[in-house]
């Protein structure tokens, strides 16, 4: 049986990822359980309370079949859970609840793959969800708006790759309250740990603990259990109440896809590939926007003022520079924001040698008269002076956003050598 939740947090209360660890702490009494999942769906929906992330939670039936009077009690266990912690005060906050049997999910897999793709690279109404959930026999909830059923049913549906992410509670009284964690554990955390955790530091400052009032106390990412139980026992904090470690899809680049500049729509994750053909320029607030352009079209880049020194790696490129642009795209201006950037080749630039074997300068006569020396008098053609090839200040190759400034989905580029897709 599949439990999907998602939409009870706001940015002032709770967080939807601590309803699924207390419904999974309570059923894992009395039921196998799979790992709980934390999906992450589309970034650009505008409409998400915070990080629009969806809970799946799985009761395995292998080896015995639910019956229905524990169906209609999981069920409402699951239902008061969510009614207790979501923020119905919060006008953004539209909680909804998918219940999935084991016989619907396997006998809808290619449904629940293709509505997956749909939640990642497009934005859904409320309406194309319950299409599905209809077509494949499962039972939801909406409350208010009822969003929540859109991320419930992407977090049943999802599949690898995948990460982990540890995430630790604190006490209900200790919710608000400024968050007690030694500063310094974190930091020989990651230096123990990394590359197998990630996005843990970012000039030299924690970013694993989150800056709402929520429960959250902090969370790590990581590529194995353990290897987050390791960092956990560094981490050093009294609040811990709980943890939870969740199978999840961030850090995976599943909202991107390749895509030539005229097939690109707002709203979505693209990587596209072309040439430069306007140089960067600064523009109010910091930002650094260049334009690329490939057989199809061309397309604004930008390089937001958050992206710190990420930006003067953009400020080298030039016209004629071949590079693979990774993020997602705006409406209004229509342009990607860029998440990775991937220089493919660099435009060569040339300086004319005016230095003559005499030791003289060669001074410019004219387009047709050429380039005559000052001291020998040695006379060259325009088109005969020596250019010699000026190094340039950049290399070809990955660079990425900081840490600070990556989204929940976003892949580090220390991810590219492992392989996440056996991760289940």
């Amino acid at each position: 049986m599949y439990i999907g939740i998602d939409d009870t947090d706001s940015r002032e209360h709770y967080c939807t990822t601590y309803v699924g660890t207390l419904l999974q702490e309570e059923l894992e009494k009395n039921y196998e359980m799979d790992a709980p999942k934390l999906i992450r769906m589309n970034p650009m929906v505008k409409y998400k309370t915070r990080g629009n992330g969806g809970v799946c939670l799985r009761i395995i039936e292998d080896e015995k079949k639910l019956s229905e009077s524990e169906i209609e009690s999981i069920k409402k266990l699951v239902i008061e859970t969510v009614e207790k912690f979501s923020d119905f005060d919060c006008e953004n906050t539209n909680p909804g609840i998918v219940f999935l049997s084991e016989e619907n999910y396997q006998k809808n897999k290619k449904t629940l793959e293709s509505y997956y793709t749909s939640v990642l690279y497009d934005i859904l109404k409320v309406d194309d969800s319950e299409k599905v959930l209809n077509e494949i026999g499962a039972e939801y909830i909406k409350y208010k708006k009822g969003h929540g059923i859109i991320g419930s049913l992407g977090a049943i549906a999802s599949k690898p790759p995948f990460t982990y992410e540890l995430l630790s509670y604190r006490k209900s009284e200790k919710w608000g309250t400024e968050r007690e964690i030694d500063a310094e554990s974190i930091i020989k955390m990651d230096l123990e740990t990394f590359p197998f955790t990630f996005n843990n530091i970012d000039r030299k400052k924690s970013i694993i603990t989150p800056h709402t009032p929520c429960p959250v106390l902090y969370g790590i990412r990581g590529i194995s259990r353990e290897i987050l139980e390791k960092a956990k026992n560094i981490v050093n904090s009294g609040e811990v109440d709980k943890c939870q470690i969740f199978i999840t899809n961030q850090g995976t680049d599943v909202h991107l896809r390749f895509s030539e500049i005229k097939d690109i729509y707002s709203d979505t994750g693209v990587i596209s590939y072309g040439k430069i053909v306007e140089n960067p320029k600064e523009i109010t607030g910091g930002h650094v926007v260049f334009k690329i352009k490939d057989i199809t079209g061309e397309i604004d880049c930008i390089a937001y003022e958050p992206t710190k020194e990420f930006r003067n790696i953009v400020r080298k490129l030039i016209c004629g520079d071949l590079v693979g642009v990774y993020g997602t795209v705006r409406e209004e201006p229509f342009e990607i924001n860029i998440e990775k950037l991937k220089i493919v080749t660099l435009q060569k630039i040339y300086e004319k040698n005016k230095s003559c074997v005499c030791g003289g300068t060669l001074k410019a006569k004219g387009l047709k008269s050429g380039y005559k020396c000052n001291i020998c008098g040695k006379k060259l053609n325009y088109d005969e002076i020596e250019l010699n090839e000026l190094k340039r200040d950049l290399k070809e190759g990955f660079y990425e956003v900081p840490p600070s400034a990556r989204r929940h989905l976003s892949k580090p580029l220390v991810l590219y050598d492992f392989n996440l897709e056996n991760i289940n």
